[in-house]
């Protein structure tokens, strides 16, 4: 559903990432332990001061299943073109994007795994722009996830 309705295709391999998106996956990675995720209060924004203007910080909703900005970066807000920290999905996404949406976070909450995926910027109008986004679950009781912290790359369609 998610590739043939928004153009965005889920990467199963962490090496087809840029170096950016690796580094903020083996950050969370230092922070998860063995039997858990990691919380909001693991991740410090002083330990990752070079991936920030590339980040999200997202709180997960449930019932209907959404998310809400926290923290927008510097860089996700110039490529997008205004700040989205406060709103939620359902607030930006209509359609089959926002249902591509919900299904992502369905899947996040469930697999309790990072998630992955890349496209173009087609509903802001910049389909010459590529992304890849990281999508990494964030739990504050180490199992339930209920916020998740996004890495987002921006590139020019070669």
């Amino acid at each position: 559903m998610l590739d043939a309705v928004t153009d965005f295709k889920l990467l199963a391999d962490p090496a087809s990432l840029d170096v950016k998106l690796r580094e903020l996956r083996a950050y969370w990675l230092s922070k998860k332990s063995e039997d858990g995720l990691p919380g909001r209060r693991d991740i410090d924004p002083l330990d990752i001061p070079r991936l920030m203007p590339y980040v999200a910080l997202v709180d997960i909703l449930r019932d209907p299943l959404d998310y809400r900005y926290r923290l927008t970066g510097t860089k996700f807000v110039e490529m997008i073109g205004h700040n989205r920290t406060g709103m939620r999905a359902r607030e930006i996404f209509t359609g089959p994007l926002l249902e591509a949406t919900v299904a992502l976070i369905g899947r996040l909450i469930e697999s309790r795994a990072p998630l992955a995926f890349e496209g173009r910027l087609f509903w802001i109008d910049k389909a010459y722009y590529r992304f890849q986004t990281l999508i990494l679950p964030l739990a504050a009781d180490g199992k339930t996830v209920d916020m998740a912290i996004m890495g987002l790359d921006f590139r020019l369609d070669e």
